[in-house]
């Protein structure tokens, strides 16, 4: 999370987001990484990023260097416009991932906007211009069919509480000893890969315990033997 010093402003009007837009889209290119998901509001912004090469710092000095400059010629701005380095939070995993890409497409209808209001929310249903929306659609459902009604539901009417790390220092990653605990735990199991066993409801309703317990379903996977994209779908 980017945001303006004291809270000030960094976006006055539109021209002021497609120049921000237009420098992320060109450091993106230049440094590679991948953008999962964005949200510009008028004092702060947010960004998913999985970076490559180039690591996240300098990316970011990148980004608003370029834009500090912008900002400074328009509207004639002495001294500095973010506020101290920039917020981050590792997510480091697909339960998480999926939190994330809610909380930030989320954003603006705490102002009351909608979720279309400057986010990669339509990006995501339509034609990708500078969202990398390929991995969360694949993870949301395997059927290219049913993807963009996967992410609708998961922006629109999916539950806030998976997003509460956002505000938690202390969150920590689960694991495979304390998972394979809880696996056995949950399915009543004496090897993991018994899960692969259980008839499909029990089965389904285990996996979604599990994962509302924080374990990824890429972890539920390789633990279960199970495949990713089935974890990925399990409903109770």
């Amino acid at each position: 999370m980017l945001r303006g010093i004291n809270r000030a402003q960094l976006f006055y009007d539109d021209d002021d987001r497609m120049a921000f837009l237009d420098r992320l889209a060109r450091y993106k290119e230049k440094c590679g990484f991948s953008l999962l998901a964005w949200c510009l509001m008028s004092n702060h912004c947010h960004l998913l990023v999985r970076e490559g090469d180039v690591p996240l710092p300098t990316i970011m000095k990148k980004l608003e260097l370029s834009y500090s400059r912008y900002f400074n010629a328009k509207y004639d701005w002495r001294g500095y416009l973010f506020q101290d380095r920039y917020k981050s939070k590792p997510v480091d995993s697909e339960t998480y991932l999926l939190a994330v890409v809610r909380y930030i497409h989320r954003n603006p209808l705490e102002a009351g906007a909608s979720l279309t209001t400057w986010t990669s929310y339509e990006e995501y249903l339509s034609q990708p211009k500078i969202t990398d929306t390929v991995m969360v659609l694949e993870m949301l459902s395997s059927d290219s069919k049913t993807q963009h009604l996967a992410f609708k539901e998961l922006i629109e009417f999916s539950e806030d509480s998976a997003c509460s790390f956002l505000d938690n220092d202390d969150v920590r990653r689960i694991g495979d000893k304390e998972a394979i605990e809880m696996i056995l735990e949950v399915g009543g199991l004496t090897v993991c890969a018994g899960l692969c066993l259980m008839e499909k409801g029990a089965r389904d309703q285990a996996i979604v315990l599990l994962r509302n317990k924080g374990l990824s379903v890429r972890q539920i996977a390789r633990l279960t033997g199970l495949s990713k994209s089935l974890v990925a779908k399990a409903r109770v």
